[in-house]
């Protein structure tokens, strides 16, 4: 038996898909199966601050945007040993195109995790679309042509923010107005709408 059936059969990988799209919040086209084998997923979600210029010795920061989260999977497997096909073929080249720019929707193509609990759980299938930021194969098998059977690939995925949504993030304090009147100068106009 090959060690990637035993570790299937051990329970130790599970099957996951990308659902892929052809621009956020569009339609869906396909699916990309694979198994996963996370010794880690890491989620990083930050935020920008803005610092102004003060005068005084305290400096108040403000909330200016969200970055788009950034995901790094796992090992994800991809196996064709028992049929004797290319996993390149079959698997490894719809991948690549996930990176590459569409004419028509002038940006590559965007994807959805789906993964048991880890995506029904959370904001992720119903929320999180991503693109494929970076790819790394690691092919690990070959038939005696060298036709290759087995990869471990690493993706880096960097979420989709639509531009109606960067509008609706914006802090309500961008959208005031503030008439000019003789006498006034730009730190007390600070000081009157935003306290500082």
């Amino acid at each position: 038996m090959s060690d990637f059936k035993s570790k299937l059969l051990g329970g130790s990988l599970e099957k996951a898909k990308f659902e892929v799209y052809d621009k956020p919040n569009g339609s869906h086209t396909s699916d990309i199966e694979f198994y996963l084998n996370p010794k880690s997923i890491t989620v990083e979600k930050s935020i920008i601050l803005e610092e102004p210029e003060t005068q005084g010795n305290t400096t108040p920061v403000k909330w200016t945007g969200t970055n788009p989260v950034v995901l790094k999977l796992g090992e994800l497997w991809f196996d064709t040993y028992e049929s004797r096909t290319s996993v390149r073929k079959k698997y490894i080249d719809a991948l690549e195109k996930l990176l590459d720019y569409t004419k028509a929707q002038h940006h590559p193509p965007v994807v959805r995790l789906v993964w048991g609990k880890f995506t029904q759980d959370s904001e992720f299938a119903s929320k999180y679309q991503f693109y494929v930021e970076k790819l790394t194969v690691d092919y690990t098998m070959f038939l005696p042509g060298g036709a290759p059977v087995r990869a471990k690939v690493q993706v880096g995925l960097k979420q989709t923010i639509p531009i109606e949504s960067q509008d609706a993030k914006q802090s309500p304090d961008h959208a005031k107005v503030y008439t000019v009147k003789r006498g006034d100068t730009l730190q007390a106009i600070a000081f009157a709408e935003y306290h500082d």
